[in-house]
């Protein structure tokens, strides 16, 4: 009975802690776009995913989904950081592989940028370290533009929670024994 309490207790703290995050996010939460070679002029077939927050960026990109590099401003500048945010990806590839690099912070959409930090997703993989020592982090790839928006991208504080909830949902329903476990 005491620990059937104490589970009880455990999961109603849970689940006002996921409300409250819930809440937090939903006022900030970044939509994620795909920001690939122009379309018709593709030559490396690689790609990577931008989490936008300003609504005036956001609305600059879905024109240039909708109407192309004719839209103007299509060149895509953001600041990266090392490692995998287990967003970024390549979803132009099979299998969609991650990149050992992420987006920390969309800069802005120019006409024209430095050619230091022009590239491409692939040449970036391939020396993180030194793009990052270069640019200072800088990417704003000159033939790249924002081509899709991507729907339903969990952040990965949500794939945790996801994976707690199946495994709360799995001790609960699926494994009724433990309830009933002296201790």
């Amino acid at each position: 009975m005491k620990v059937c309490r104490a589970v009880s207790g455990v999961v109603g703290v849970f689940t006002v802690w996921l409300l409250l995050l819930q809440t937090r996010e939903t006022h900030a939460a970044p939509v994620y776009f795909l920001v690939a070679e122009h379309p018709g002029s593709q030559v490396y077939y690689d790609s990577y995913v931008l989490p936008i927050e300003d609504p005036a960026a956001i609305a600059h990109a879905r024109q240039l989904i909708s109407q192309g590099p004719s839209a103007g401003a299509p060149i895509v500048t953001a600041r990266i950081a090392p490692g995998s945010d287990g967003i970024n990806r390549n979803y132009l590839a099979p299998g969609f592989p991650l990149w050992s690099w992420h987006v920390t912070e969309f800069v802005g959409f120019s006409d024209i940028t430095i050619e230091l930090c022009d590239g491409w997703p692939g040449f970036l993989e391939s020396d993180v370290d030194g793009w990052i020592q270069n640019t200072g982090g800088t990417i704003c790839f000159w033939s790249y533009t924002v081509v899709g928006e991507l729907a339903l991208v969990p952040e990965p504080s949500t794939r945790l929670l996801l994976g707690l909830g199946t495994l709360l949902a799995w001790g609960i329903f699926v494994r009724p024994e433990w309830r009933r476990r002296r201790l």
